[in-house]
């Protein structure tokens, strides 16, 4: 039986790497945001990021909160450019040096966790797992199944997110999100500011750049290059709705005769998995 593995970050956490949300709010504590006191982690919990529903948590940051934190009014009444646009200026090198704090913070990790598992393989830690005929899908950005397996030659593998050792952009985000903001950039008020506004699009850009990028077409060609595959597992990945396209997608091309999920909390994985097209296919394993 040929089979598909799909790899999630409890994979990472079951050979003990710090990839879990609290390990990336320690290394976020260590990152500074423009023109704030406050670390990154305190400046985003201020917004109400959550960091315990991840990267969806980034949803549900409190546009208002930044924009009446951080807006500067211009100053009609000075002689000087700046004094009208520098708010402008000041709210994109605000927003931007959030970005880099979340980016950085998770290369950070991963590179860190990479560091571990390289050292590991290193005084010959290898485990087997993977026949010449399976897959790998794996939704982590660390370097763990290259480097404490002992895989077969040409098995096709997909960091269907990105892969941090080749050097490779880390996708990141949220899947579902709020746009009512967008409203208050619509200049239909007779007092409405055009330095104001900016500001504020600068605001939702930032939001929308937090929107996870879905990569189907990868997936797809990659699917298409796995023959043979009658059976996904599942190992360490919650099956929640932030991945429930790629699921979808992998049961409509590859048709598999079952799903087999390995779980640690059996609870939040059978809740997540009732919503699958593919529910009557899937039994579940503790891991």
């Amino acid at each position: 039986m040929s089979v598909l593995y799909v790899i999630g970050n409890g994979f990472d956490l079951h050979f003990g790497l710090k990839t879990s949300p609290q390990d990336f709010q320690d290394i976020l504590t260590k990152k500074q945001i423009y023109n704030e006191t406050d670390n990154a982690y305190d400046v985003l919990h201020t917004y109400g990021v959550n960091w315990s529903e991840y990267e969806q948590s980034l949803a549900e940051i409190d546009l208002d909160e930044i924009e009446d934190q951080n807006i500067i009014g211009p100053d009609y009444s000075s002689d000087h450019e700046f004094d009208r646009y520098g708010g402008i200026v000041n709210m994109q090198m605000y927003v931007d040096s959030i970005n880099e704090a979340i980016s950085s913070a998770l290369s950070d990790m991963v590179q860190a966790a990479n560091e571990e598992v390289g050292e590991r393989s290193s005084l010959g830690e290898r485990y087997q797992l993977f026949n010449p005929e399976d897959a790998i899908l794996s939704f982590n950005y660390t370097s763990t199944v290259e480097c404490l397996f002992d895989l077969p030659d040409n098995i096709p593998i997909l960091h269907i997110h990105g892969f941090h050792e080749a050097g490779e952009p880390l996708i990141f985000g949220y899947k579902f999100g709020e746009e009512d903001y967008q409203r208050k950039m619509e200049p239909n008020e007779e007092d409405s500011d055009y330095y104001i506004n900016q500001q504020r699009a600068i605001i939702y850009e930032f939001y929308k750049s937090q929107k996870k990028v879905m990569q189907m077409t990868i997936l797809n060609d990659f699917l298409h290059c796995c023959s043979g595959i009658n059976k996904i597992v599942v190992l360490g990945h919650s099956m929640g709705q932030v991945d429930s396209d790629y699921m979808e997608q992998i049961e409509r091309t590859i048709h598999p005769d079952e799903w087999e999920i390995y779980f640690h909390d059996s609870n939040d994985v059978k809740v997540n998995s009732k919503n699958y097209s593919f529910v009557h296919k899937i039994y579940f394993s503790e891991w």
